[in-house]
């Protein structure tokens, strides 16, 4: 390719890539992306991690912590930083939820203080909010489902479920959070 070439196919390419980047910037979040601001805000968080969840007889414990949800990429996403306090230990866990238009469902992805991570795709019928998907525990691989349902405006009440395989997930934790206070929307930024 001669000098003038690769100038002309340099110019078309930024040329391109200004008019998708301009285009972006322009797009507003759909429905399906605004039905996540209600996980936005500051929660308080009760919970319960039940007997034999951490092995044979370990006893039942409560946490209590919170949850600070916001707003990113330009109201496109939310992320969320979690702290829970059990007797004698801290908990904290960063996940990050969007809305996947390609397959049609949520997306979420966390990793936490105990060097665990998980991935689940989620879907919402009315109030009630279903996540699957798997985690590792110090180095195991367990299927998850998460359900979330809604029993006010500001709160909701959670199961989380796990397990070596879909048929023998059992209810390990649950509880409830409550918001105590809202974020506001993200703008998006000027490109100006």
């Amino acid at each position: 390719m001669s000098g003038p070439q690769r100038l002309v196919s340099f110019l078309l390419a930024c040329a391109s890539s200004v008019i998708v980047a301009g285009a972006q910037s322009q797009t507003t979040p759909g429905p399906e992306v605004k039905k996540l601001a209600v996980m936005v805000g500051r929660f308080t968080v009760e919970d319960e991690l039940k007997a034999g969840a951490m092995g044979p007889n370990s006893p039942a414990m409560k946490f209590s912590g919170t949850d600070d949800c916001q707003w990113t990429a330009g109201g496109f996403a939310v992320i969320c930083d979690s702290v829970l306090y059990r007797p004698g230990r801290k908990y904290s866990e960063t996940s990050f939820v969007y809305y996947d238009p390609a397959s049609k469902t949520y997306r979420y992805h966390a990793v936490d203080s105990s060097g665990g991570i998980e991935n689940k795709t989620g879907t919402v019928n009315g109030d009630v909010w279903t996540w699957l998907g798997e985690s590792i525990f110090v180095g195991k691989l367990y299927h998850t489902r998460y359900i979330m349902k809604f029993v006010s405006a500001d709160s909701y009440e959670y199961t989380d479920e796990s397990g070596e395989s879909e048929s023998s997930m059992k209810v390990f934790v649950s509880g409830k959070e409550t918001r105590v206070a809202a974020s506001k929307p993200a703008k998006s930024q000027s490109t100006q």
